[in-house]
């Protein structure tokens, strides 16, 4: 299934785990903080398989009020706390089928500087960890069992005036729609898929952190943007202006 043929957001987030965690690379997750719009571009995910998968919150069908989340229909925000921080994760499958997309990087885009703030860093640590990118964006407890929101060209148009040229919509006349009439709601995650960007490269390896879990500690569930600096963990020597593929 191609993105652009999902007509309702369980489409887009009924794709396989794995394929999700892809997909989710490039896209622009937007959500609104004390009233200002923040946003930042998805760099690096991991996959969690449900029952099967040992590392997984609802491993074998374990299920308890803290991973109820985990339980409901594709597309529902699960935040779970790991030493403090809060994990951002997007529910994939059927209800009832516990897996899900861990969101573990983005590189900022609008209003970087409040995103420092939340932080009190800058560079690349403001957001190169899933407690980090949580923190700069005001993510929390508040956002659990919420749905995440799909932003697309139909989106935007529909919100543009009626006698606006559509074939002349530009990035500023539609974010100037989407803000001024209020369509971003607080403690809601939106995904814009018309300003996403495509990787030029996706790389894979085993998830982070994942000590003790048979094979699934070496099962390669994580997905990150090759070069791209804030994915956690790269390497100075490895970034790269490139990593994302052109417009033209």
């Amino acid at each position: 299934m191609k993105i652009e043929e999902a007509a309702k957001i369980e489409d887009f987030f009924m794709l396989d785990t794995v394929s999700l965690a892809k997909e989710l690379l490039g896209k622009l997750i937007i959500v609104k903080n004390a009233g200002k719009i923040l946003s930042g571009y998805i760099v690096e995910t991991e996959a969690y398989l449900g029952v099967i998968d040992e590392a997984c919150h609802g491993y074998k069908g374990k299920r308890t009020p803290k991973v109820e989340a985990l339980y409901q229909k594709a597309g529902t925000v699960y935040i779970y706390t790991m030493h403090t921080h809060k994990m951002l994760n997007i529910v994939s499958c059927e209800k009832n089928n516990p897996q899900a997309v861990l969101i573990r990087g983005i590189e900022p885009l609008k209003n970087r500087e409040i995103m420092e703030e939340n932080r009190r860093k800058t560079g690349v640590i403001v957001s190169n960890g899933p407690g980090k990118l949580t923190k700069a964006m005001g993510i929390n407890d508040k956002f659990n069992m919420s749905e995440v929101k799909i932003i697309s060209n139909g989106t935007y148009l529909k919100k543009a005036d009626k006698n606006t040229d559509k074939s002349k919509v530009n990035k500023k006349l539609i974010y100037e729609n989407i803000i001024k009439k209020s369509i971003i709601k607080e403690n809601t995650i939106y995904l814009d898929f018309n300003d996403a960007k495509n990787p030029e490269k996706i790389e894979i390896s085993p998830r982070i952190g994942i000590p003790n879990k048979g094979k699934w500690t070496d099962e390669l569930l994580r997905f990150y943007v090759a070069g791209n600096k804030y994915v956690s963990g790269m390497k100075k020597s490895e970034y790269t202006d490139k990593c994302w593929k052109s417009d033209d």
